[in-house]
């Protein structure tokens, strides 16, 4: 819990610092270049953990790595996160940061899980089914995942309609678990 609130503080003090300064929409790409890199490369977020190597060292290949590919503001948030020992949340801090920065520009984020990929016009129709749960401007994130066999599963914040084909044999399955053979007929 108490993680959980460190990161959503520094997402939400980066924001409103990005906000101030007119730069909200490069603070999301940054962190997203950043994030990406670090996730891509383990020893960078090996030689990152280390706690005997100078915060000194640490700084000077963060700045060369990262100089021309992020903005100062974002490159001196990241300074500060390496001073304060908390480079392991950054990607976490990514996440949080995306979502203050929806609720901020009114975008409602729905991810429609399918087996295949699909066209614009069925993602639209699939929306009818969250149609009143959402407010803002949509962006849909289309996710395929073969294992869900066919059908769908749309999620938008802690809401999921799951009418995948999976879903459909586990019901089936739980229906035929159950002993409808009652003796003495």
């Amino acid at each position: 819990m108490k993680n959980t609130l460190l990161i959503r503080r520094y997402a939400k003090a980066f924001l409103d610092y990005a906000i101030k300064n007119d730069m909200a929409d490069q603070g999301l790409a940054d962190l997203e270049v950043l994030t990406k890199t670090l996730q891509g490369n383990r020893e960078l977020r090996t030689i990152l953990s280390q706690p005997f190597l100078a915060k000194s060292k640490k700084e000077a290949i963060i700045n060369r790595i990262f100089k021309d590919k992020i903005s100062d503001n974002t490159l001196k948030f990241i300074m500060l996160m390496l001073n304060k020992n908390r480079q392991d949340i950054i990607p976490q801090i990514l996440v949080t940061y995306r979502e203050l920065y929806n609720e901020y520009k009114g975008i409602a984020e729905v991810t429609i899980t399918t087996a295949v990929k699909i066209d614009e016009p069925t993602q639209q129709k699939l929306l009818y089914f969250v149609k009143d749960k959402v407010n803002g401007n949509v962006v849909i994130i289309n996710k395929i995942d073969k294992s869900i066999i066919g059908g769908f599963i749309i999620n938008y914040l802690d809401y999921q309609y799951d009418r995948s084909v999976r879903n459909e044999l586990k019901e089936l399955q739980l229906l035929f678990n159950d002993n409808l053979y009652v003796k003495g007929y």
